[in-house]
């Protein structure tokens, strides 16, 4: 049951007094851990290693001068990493130029993605409480779960320090009520370490770049508010002495309004409000060894999701009418479970042998028209894996992966529904330390995607057509790379090259309605060069740069000579970071898009080729620091130079935005 606006913020608040019941665990704990914080930003990997081009950790410093409201306000500094706003003003995240049901959000080891659709939208992931965040690209190991082909996103709470800041309370305030506050408590509670956090982050409207106007002729892009509040708590004790057991309960709620593509006309254009959009999370884990060597480790994670969105496509003139019976007006109501298990064993120091199974099944219900029927969805999606690590001589380590993922829909609603099916997985991966604190290594992997049921099945009110019909896709990826740490510098480079067969695209039909419908394309070529690095220019001063080519390709007969859609030729990022420990700080950043090829119905071909273009965002603050406390005052202004650069056609970004804040720690 969903709860009306006052009820909701009760429910937030009564989820932070219930913090002594609930506690945080260990900053160390691995990324596939139940140690949990919604409004926490943070990441590990599955171990600590030497430095690996494939896996990027940003600490909470440097996570902090972002100023972000939500994860979609940080993912964009993993490199290869590209945030956009979708016409259903959602905010997924794709790397590497891969779709954005390739990568999984993971909130300490527990999916983020939403079953249903098999994507996150970052832009209500809240992010208070934040530690650190670490995105990995590629398939860098199958213990990651099903739907991780591209790469991942992990995030994890911090551990309490003796002697830090137990309480945080910032604000944030910028043009059209743009804003957000935070507050997070760290304690402990007998054996339970505690954290609590909660948040609102919101505005009334987004300003428009240069040269573009709203169909009213204004600057601001209509239909472009939110409104969310979030709250989190957990608990994490000690068990067996080096085990750990967490405990998690997170709750957000949204309302949310999305604008409408320019490009088209006022009949064609998507009128769209969220009136809910409510998530309720409750998770634990429990890692701990089962034998006194340390031979035998066991960690399991059980979920429970729930998850229920309103969407009003009535347009400005419907949106306040009383609902008549036959309205489009569509209810989703979602409800998951997740559970996984994985055992290791040590066959010596440096060999182990890893077994995990995953399962999740998800249950959805819809409504497309007042007074309509309910639609009921279903679907299982399961694996099992085995990972063998082991160094058959010195300084060389090996990982060898295989296993099987299984995907069901014994509910597929007025539609036939598909049969079960079970695909073949595997990886390998070869890895080698250099001197100079460097490493070099080389992979290989094979693993499938199902498609998810809104892809199969939803019609989006009209917007698309359904094809039950789409196969899974099949993703083969070849890696190569490098990376050295110096006592001033890192650099990171790697190499790819990506085979998607029955690669998932939306193409645009030929018809009035100018429709779109999802279909398996033969086959799709990723190409890719990635390079990242930064360097200690001088006493806290850090400049941080990342640049990725891509070559995306879809096979027509018998070349690769199409333009696949929403791959740029290229993304870069460019950041100057004074950081000094007290006094004044400031950031300077740039964010290049390169040309790429985006779904238009409008074009005869489907496809409009959109141009480059680069934003400038800058910040400056001043710090004043004590033992154990700490305020911190900032100004920021994004997009400086006023820059259009479309997430896709007729989607323009936000234009120059003008904010302030404050942060307390004590």
């Amino acid at each position: 049951m969903m709860f009306p606006r006052c009820a909701r913020v009760c429910a937030l608040l009564g989820l932070l007094a219930a913090t002594p019941a609930m506690a945080a665990g260990p900053e160390g704990a691995p990324a596939d851990s139940l140690t949990t914080v919604l409004p926490a930003v943070t990441v590990s990997g599955e171990k600590a290693e030497l430095p690996s081009p494939d896996r990027t950790r940003i600490d909470a410093p440097r996570l902090a001068v972002q100023d972000p409201g939500s994860l979609a306000d940080v993912a964009g500094l993993i490199p290869s990493a590209r945030v956009v706003t979708n016409s259903r003003g959602e905010t997924p995240l794709m790397i590497r130029g891969a779709p954005e049901r390739h990568v999984q959000v993971f909130l300490d080891g527990i999916p983020l993605n939403l079953p249903w659709d098999e994507r996150a939208d970052l832009r209500i992931v809240p992010v208070v409480g934040t530690s650190r965040l670490e995105g990995t690209r590629g398939l860098t190991t199958l213990l990651d779960g099903p739907g991780v082909l591209a790469g991942s996103v992990k995030i994890l709470t911090p551990t309490p320090e003796p002697g830090a800041p137990r309480n945080r309370v910032a604000f944030t305030v910028g043009e059209h009520v743009l804003g957000s506050t935070e507050l997070e408590h760290n304690g402990r509670l007998g054996a339970w370490d505690v954290l609590a956090a909660g948040g609102w982050h919101g505005r009334n409207a987004v300003n428009l770049p240069s040269d573009t106007v709203e169909r009213d002729g204004s600057d601001r892009r209509l239909n472009s508010d939110l409104s969310q509040y979030a709250a989190l708590v957990r608990g994490s004790r000690a068990v067996r002495e080096v085990g750990r057991l967490s405990l998690l309960g997170t709750y957000w709620t949204a309302e949310q309004g999305v604008p409408a593509e320019l490009h088209l006309p006022d009949a064609d254009a998507r009128f769209w409000r969220y009136p809910v959009r409510e998530r309720a999370l409750l998770g634990a884990t429990l890692e701990v060894p089962l034998d006194r060597e340390g031979r035998w480790d066991l960690a399991t994670a059980l979920s429970a999701d729930f998850f229920r969105q309103e969407i009003d496509p009535r347009g400005p003139d419907g949106w306040d009418a009383e609902l008549q019976t036959g309205d489009d007006y569509e209810k989703n109501w979602d409800r998951t479970g997740y559970g996984k298990a994985r055992l290791t064993h040590w066959l010596g120091d440096t060999t182990q042998l890893a077994v995990q199974g995953t399962a999740r099944y998800t249950h959805h219900r819809e409504i497309l028209t007042v007074g309509g029927p309910t639609d009921a969805y279903s679907q299982w999606l399961a694996s099992l894996v085995a990972e063998f690590e082991f160094h058959p001589v010195t300084d060389w380590q090996v990982r060898l992966g295989a296993g099987i993922d299984h995907v069901a829909t014994p509910e597929s609603g007025p539609q036939p529904a598909n049969e079960a099916a079970s695909h073949g997985t595997w990886n390998a991966r070869l890895t080698r330390p250099l001197p100079g604190n460097a490493e070099a290594h080389l992979a290989a992997s094979r693993r499938t995607r199902a498609p998810s049921l809104r892809e199969l099945y939803s019609g989006a009110l009209g917007r698309f057509v359904p094809n039950p019909d789409l196969a899974p896709e099949q993703q083969v990826l070849y890696e190569a790379g490098y990376a050295r740490v110096a006592t001033r510098w890192r650099i990171e480079a790697a190499a790819f090259l990506l085979y998607l067969e029955d690669g998932i695209e939306r193409i645009s039909l030929d018809n009035p309605a100018r429709q779109f419908q999802r279909v398996n394309r033969t086959e799709i070529r990723v190409p890719g060069i990635e390079l990242a690095g930064s360097w200690g220019l001088g006493p806290d001063l850090d400049l941080a740069a990342q640049h990725t080519i891509l070559a995306a390709r879809v096979k027509d007969d018998a070349d690769f000579d199409r333009p696949a859609e929403d791959r740029p030729d290229y993304l870069s990022r460019l950041g100057l970071n004074w950081a000094p420990p007290r006094g004044p700080n400031g950031l300077a950043e740039a964010v290049v898009t390169g040309p790429r090829w985006s779904a238009d119905a409008t074009d005869p071909s489907g496809l409009r080729r959109l141009p480059a273009g680069v934003v400038w965002n800058a910040r400056l603050g001043w710090r004043f620091d004590r033992p154990a406390r700490g305020l911190e005052a900032h100004l920021r202004l994004d997009n400086v130079f006023n820059t259009r650069v479309d997430d896709q056609v007729g989607l323009p970004n936000g234009g120059r935005t003008f904010s302030g804040g404050l942060a307390v720690r004590f």
